[in-house]
């Protein structure tokens, strides 16, 4: 069975107004997952799509890479350049829903891409992160704790391949009429999900690479260490530390003082 996910279509680059972002949230933790129409300017996603082509083409650490799937990478981002951008990372649309979620005191828990190379198979479906308490009942009945941002940088489609979502199973994924769900982006669109979904990217049937970007957001006290257990989840100078406002700083200090060693 296939159903519709819960849209919003966003007209301005401010916070959403406190009842719109309420209602948001609300059809976040039905569904588990809501599409941003229009969070970016397309002319915005294809700056970021040049500078990622630019830095991640080539020269890449070793421990910076994870294989997630045939023909798969997950890269952590340096912040820097165009990806120290706040329009990525600390967009104030997705935040006010966010934070709708997860209360006012939250991190980026992780800043990475993941690119699909041309004719890069189907993944299987899953969760990102494993359970907090390994009890399936259990991990289901709490509140959300991992929020992930999808940004594209080019279009999803039958063609270049979407991500396929089973609206509710974040709070049970064990219900026998699980519906999925299969959304098209156009750059500029964005995905918000629960990182206890099941979902699984789409093959890639282009003949181009399907670069995405993924900004999750934890409560102060989560850490990914099923995905970050051997590379780092957020990648910051002091530097660039220095020079963001109040605001950001709180999103990536901690990846500072916890450096990955």
């Amino acid at each position: 069975m296939t159903a519709s996910l819960p849209t919003i279509t966003i007209g301005s680059a401010d916070p959403l107004p406190a009842p719109v972002a309420a209602h948001a949230a609300r059809q976040f933790a039905d569904a588990g997952v809501i599409i941003l129409k229009n969070l970016l300017p397309a002319h915005r996603v294809a700056e970021f799509g040049t500078a990622y082509t630019e830095r991640y083409s080539t020269g890449i650490s070793a421990h910076r890479i994870k294989e997630v799937g045939d023909d798969r990478a997950m890269i952590t981002l340096s912040m820097e350049g165009a990806f120290a951008s706040p329009d990525i990372f600390a967009n104030p649309v997705a935040l006010s829903i966010v934070a709708e979620l997860l209360g006012e005191d939250f991190i980026l828990g992780s800043y990475v891409a993941v690119t699909s190379q041309p004719g890069a198979a189907a993944q299987s479906d899953h969760a990102d992160q494993a359970g907090l308490f390994e009890d399936v009942a259990l991990d289901a009945s709490v509140p959300a704790y991992s929020i992930t941002l999808v940004i594209p940088l080019v279009a999803l489609n039958e063609i270049t391949g979407s991500t396929r979502f089973y609206p509710g199973s974040h709070r049970d994924p064990d219900m026998e009429d699980l519906t999925m769900a299969v959304p098209d982006a156009e750059p500029g669109d964005a995905i918000l999900f629960d990182s206890r979904i099941l979902h699984g990217g789409q093959a890639n049937r282009s003949d181009s690479p399907r670069p995405i970007l993924y900004c999750t957001y934890h409560r102060t006290w989560y850490r990914d260490v099923s995905n970050f257990r051997d590379m780092p989840a957020v990648v910051v100078d002091d530097s660039t530390l220095a020079r963001m406002p109040d605001a950001e700083r709180r999103l990536v200090s901690w990846a500072s003082r916890e450096a990955y060693d």
